[in-house]
């Protein structure tokens, strides 16, 4: 599980380590230091806004302004350099009926405003082949264009 957003750990931190039994991700950049990630179980990586594509260090995620970008590059490193697959689900880059994320909006204080045009650049910049990888956009309803759009009940 991986969040950018020391506030959204800390709206859903209980529920998390009462139910959830996987790892908890997030980068350094966005905590407040009086809530350390690690005081919750979560395992930080470098975070990096200055990155193009995704990094290579493991010990690094480039950011991408968004979560989601972030997210990616963890899964890259989770793959070990072996190359493979990255499944993306719930990447609507959007607004739909007003929503700007397929289960509506965050709770409290989370929701911000998004420049999809931003975060869809970055993505653009993922060099797949280079890094000898696929990301397949599974989203039912999506703006992010670069990656093949694959039905996930095809898969």
């Amino acid at each position: 599980m991986y969040s950018t957003d020391a506030r959204w750990y800390k709206h859903w931190i209980e529920t998390l380590t009462r139910d959830y039994e996987g790892n908890l991700w997030t980068q350094s950049i966005a905590w407040p230091k009086e809530t350390p990630p690690e005081a919750w179980g979560i395992t930080v990586l470098k975070g990096c806004t200055q990155g193009i594509g995704l990094s290579t260090d493991p010990e690094v995620l480039h950011c991408g302004q968004n979560s989601g970008f972030a997210a990616v590059n963890l899964a890259y490193h989770r793959l070990n350099g072996e190359g493979g697959k990255i499944i993306l689900l719930g990447f609507d880059m959007h607004v739909h009926n007003g929503k700007r994320h397929f289960f509506g909006a965050h709770p409290g204080n989370m929701e911000v405003d998004s420049n999809y045009n931003d975060f869809m650049r970055n993505f653009r910049k993922i060099d797949c082949a280079a890094l000898g990888i696929d990301i397949w956009n599974c989203t039912r309803r999506t703006a992010l264009d670069c990656f093949p759009l694959i039905d996930l009940d095809t898969l």
